[in-house]
């Protein structure tokens, strides 16, 4: 079943609330478009080039376990607003902010971003999983970004979400006592996955305990998402300490606060890993047996 939905004439915030409160997900086709696109796509080029990273995001940069054709190929930049602030600029864009003004208020600081690139034939799936597990808040309000930066078909290993899995429970992303960032398959009805497809430009946006994941890109061609992972500004990380200047200078919206929400929320740490310190997913879940998504008989160079 597809997440495609029909673009909307005039954008109705309430309505829009109640579908992410609804399914836990909502899509917006045609959400980024213009020169703002043009744009996204031409530094999202420049920073997934895997033979040309520039500098600044040189730190920032993850790449595929495999070749693709004897070259390396770009998993994921991390950051990329600290690499170009371009995408800063983007966070802050009012396409993108009047989805999220409606689920978490008027307050609103960038927790995180990321590119994530799903090159074909070697691109790492994503393993079905909630933020929630990697994030955990004081309070859950929190909304991820999703934006498409290829057009994006069912071959293309599309971002899956579980409707109604934002209502809990928070599943088990431990195995044997190690956090690795899955949910065993077994655990989960696959039935009603649906898949957003769409055109470049469409944009996702979810509750951090809604189940998702993504497989294998069958097509030629990237699948690129951008992340943006917003919270309110009285919604604190419950799992690493913040530098002052540097949390606020993510604020995008309203006002930064040292007043802390607590809610009651089901917690439990990321912790530990097979690595030192939270993990990278990608890094996590290849400790993972139990896999949902497997790999297409392919030769990788």
């Amino acid at each position: 079943m597809s997440g495609a939905a029909t673009p909307c004439r005039a954008f109705d915030p309430v309505a829009w609330r109640t579908r992410v409160l609804t399914d836990g997900f909502a899509v917006m086709p045609g959400a980024i478009t213009g020169d703002r696109l043009r744009l996204m796509r031409e530094r999202t080029d420049r920073l997934t080039d895997a033979a040309a990273i520039p500098e600044s995001a040189r730190a920032l940069t993850d790449l595929e376990p495999d070749l693709l054709d004897g070259r390396p190929v770009v998993q994921r930049v991390r950051k990329p607003y600290e690499a170009d602030p371009f995408f800063m600029e983007l966070a802050r864009a009012p396409e993108l902010l009047d989805l999220v003004r409606p689920l978490i208020g008027d307050h609103i600081r960038l927790h995180h971003g990321k590119i994530n690139v799903k090159a074909p034939r070697v691109g790492s799936p994503l393993e079905w999983h909630q933020d929630w597990a990697f994030i955990p808040h004081t309070n859950p309000s929190l909304a991820i970004v999703s934006i498409l930066i290829d057009d994006c078909a069912q071959h293309s290993g599309p971002l899956q979400f579980l409707p109604g899995s934002h209502v809990g429970p928070l599943h088990p992303h431990h195995h044997d006592g190690v956090f690795v960032g899955a949910i065993t398959p077994s655990a989960l009805d696959l039935s009603d996955a649906r898949a957003v497809t769409g055109a470049a430009g469409t944009v996702v946006v979810h509750h951090p305990m809604t189940v998702h994941g993504s497989g294998f890109n069958l097509g030629t061609g990237p699948r690129r998402m951008l992340f943006f992972e917003y919270a309110a500004a009285d919604a604190w990380p419950l799992f690493y300490g913040v530098e002052w200047r540097e949390f606020n200078r993510r604020m995008v919206c309203g006002q930064p606060t040292d007043a802390v929400r607590l809610e009651p929320v089901v917690v439990r740490m990321p912790y530990p890993n097979p690595s030192e310190g939270q993990g990278r997913i990608y890094d996590l879940q290849r400790h993972f047996e139990q896999r949902h998504f497997v790999p297409p008989s392919a030769d990788v160079g």
